[in-house]
């Protein structure tokens, strides 16, 4: 204990990582930490302060899961979705409601998930807060794949690449990278690109898909990258305005009925085309936010997704715009 403060920062952080998991995983006392590592009891208490502060330790208060029925079958009706999962979100801050919908989504997830399936999984922090949340019942022999190039997100954390391996480890699965950006230009190298063995042997892979989970996005969501927003904004012929793009899907911008616009980003995306992800049983959209309630209705309409898995505030401005 003598020696912690000579330590580097990240043998602190280890060390602070240990201390925290004595107390919160093993239920030790401070006093029981403090007699084994020959030290007082206000200096275990000074350093788990420490761990909190330095984000070794989150404290999460987890609410209730209260579902609004109700409202979960108004939405399954009215938009032919296998499953619809509404939190009652009232009295949450927003990032209270995306930390209890990702816990909701684990659970939904879990319960459909069969052994040896090939699951898709896009990009975004509603699905990072999904697998992080994941605890499942037994391990099984899936399969996670990149459906979509890398959309190179400033948090990599949230990419494809990481949540796909993420989800496999839990599982005790393979996974599988597409190897390529999602954004190629130039038609001929994109179409050579996706022609060759190792993209196509994923792509290939990903047409088999029996879950899919994905975030469901605003226009500003094709931004959200700092490597692709100055490509787009540098495109010439990526014009939305006149064509009321609402939402984005699948790296693609829809209108307010689910309709893939003609603009030229939507045809420079390196993964699967639109026709494979209909195919696809369990399409999953998980989104939270009343700004994104046109988005997640244009995504409904047109039938990008089979479940939804959104709060309830969202889900009653997607019903209200829909004049439902």
């Amino acid at each position: 204990m003598d020696q912690y403060d000579k330590m580097n920062d990240n043998e602190k952080l280890k060390f602070l990582s240990n201390l925290a998991n004595m107390y919160y995983e093993q239920n030790m006392t401070q006093s029981e930490i403090a007699d084994q590592l020959s030290t007082s009891r206000f200096k275990i208490s000074k350093l788990l302060q420490e761990a909190r502060e330095r984000n070794v330790v989150e404290i999460i208060i987890n609410h209730p899961k209260e579902r609004v029925v109700l409202m979960e079958q108004q939405l399954m009706e009215n938009f032919k979705l296998e499953h619809a999962i509404v939190l009652n979100n009232q009295m949450m801050s927003h990032d209270q409601t995306i930390h209890a919908l990702g816990k909701l989504g684990a659970e939904y997830v879990d319960s459909i998930i069969s052994e040896d399936a090939i699951v898709g999984i896009l990009w975004g922090k509603t699905l990072y807060n999904l697998i992080n949340q994941l605890k499942p019942q037994n391990k099984k022999s899936i399969t996670a794949v990149q459906v979509l190039g890398a959309a190179a997100k400033d948090n990599p954390l949230s990419d494809s690449p990481e949540l796909i391996r993420r989800f496999a480890k839990l599982y005790g699965g393979k996974y599988k990278y597409l190897y390529a950006p999602l954004y190629i230009d130039n038609d001929f190298a994109r179409r050579s690109l996706m022609h060759e063995p190792v993209i196509n042997d994923t792509l290939f892979l990903a047409n088999r898909c029996d879950i899919l989970l994905t975030g469901i996005g605003t226009i500003d969501a094709v931004f959200s990258s700092s490597l692709w927003s100055g490509y787009l904004l540098k495109n010439k012929s990526f014009d939305t305005s006149s064509q009321k793009a609402v939402g984005c899907i699948y790296a693609r911008l829809f209108d307010i009925n689910g309709n893939m616009l003609d603009v030229d980003i939507n045809n420079k995306i390196v993964g699967l085309d639109m026709n494979s992800f209909p195919q696809i049983k369990y399409r999953i959209g998980i989104a939270a936010g009343k700004y994104k309630a046109e988005s997640i209705l244009g995504a409904l309409r047109g039938e990008h997704i089979n479940v939804l898995i959104t709060d309830e505030s969202t889900a009653s401005k997607l019903l209200t715009i829909a004049g439902l």
